[in-house]
């Protein structure tokens, strides 16, 4: 079974109509979003691209106690039933990590939609243990996986991932070698090696792909922030970064899109 899946960060949807109509160009069967409030929750729902969503602005969030800026949005097509929310620990942020069961005629996956805390401020904390807590999450989940998520990292994305450099070590649990989840951009790498050679001589130290600038205007570092990893037995097809359509859009994160399958 082939199965397109949309992951961005949209950053609150300041343009709705735009930043739907990237989405709609893209047909995914799978919506993973982060960085959503109440506005952008509508203007998906009011869209009807997907006739299924949930979110985490729909329920409360635990003992954290704290004002939430930002949230998590999961869609699907028609075909695709969407079940309760997972529980997630609350190290996780649940405010940050929406996870959900979805099944179609009998194949199941865990969905989930995640963004991780910045390198600033308190997010420095919280960086360590949310990444500890994200592998230990995912190596207990027993249906394959299908997660989208904007990493605020690596620090380097080195077209070798024994050389990539960590915020914190703990990313590498998630994003590194090993991990309980694959990144499909390497495995597509993995399958075009051609594709990779012409990538690395551009870029020998990275980025694999374009996904965010970090740093000041006119003194910027590309980045490849943004991602969607797979559990191991789940074909990739294609991927696609689309950061110049994104930021056209009003957004500062590529839109990433993989095509997989389902074997």
């Amino acid at each position: 079974m082939r199965l397109r899946i949309a992951s961005w960060n949209v950053r609150g949807m300041p343009r709705p109509a735009d930043q739907l109509g990237l989405l709609a160009d893209q047909h995914p069967n799978i919506l993973l979003l982060q960085d959503v409030g109440p506005s952008a929750v509508r203007a998906v729902v009011d869209s009807r691209l997907w006739e299924h969503t949930t979110d985490t602005w729909s329920f409360p969030i635990s003992s954290q106690g704290v004002a939430r800026r930002g949230g998590c949005l999961i869609a699907a097509t028609g075909e695709w039933v969407l079940g309760s929310a997972l529980p997630v620990p609350d190290l996780l942020l649940p405010s940050r990590s929406l996870a959900i069961t979805a099944t179609h005629t009998g194949s199941a996956l865990t969905l989930l939609s995640c963004y991780a805390p910045t390198n600033t401020g308190l997010g420095r904390k919280q960086r360590p243990t949310y990444f500890a807590a994200l592998a230990a999450w995912l190596s207990a989940v027993s249906a394959p996986i299908v997660m989208g998520m904007d990493a605020n990292g690596p620090r380097v994305d080195h077209p070798d991932i024994e050389q990539n450099r960590w915020w914190t070590q703990e990313e590498a649990l998630v994003l590194g070698s090993g991990a309980p989840t694959e990144d499909v951009l390497r495995l597509w790498y993995g399958d075009h090696p051609a594709e990779l050679k012409r990538q690395v001589r551009y870029y020998p130290n990275g980025p694999l792909a374009d996904s965010y600038h970090r740093g000041r205007k006119g003194k910027y570092l590309r980045c490849r922030y943004d991602s969607i990893h797979v559990s191991p037995g789940i074909g990739v097809i294609d991927v696609h970064y689309l950061y110049e359509e994104a930021v056209r859009a009003s957004s500062d994160h590529a839109l990433v899109i993989a095509d997989v399958e389902l074997r």
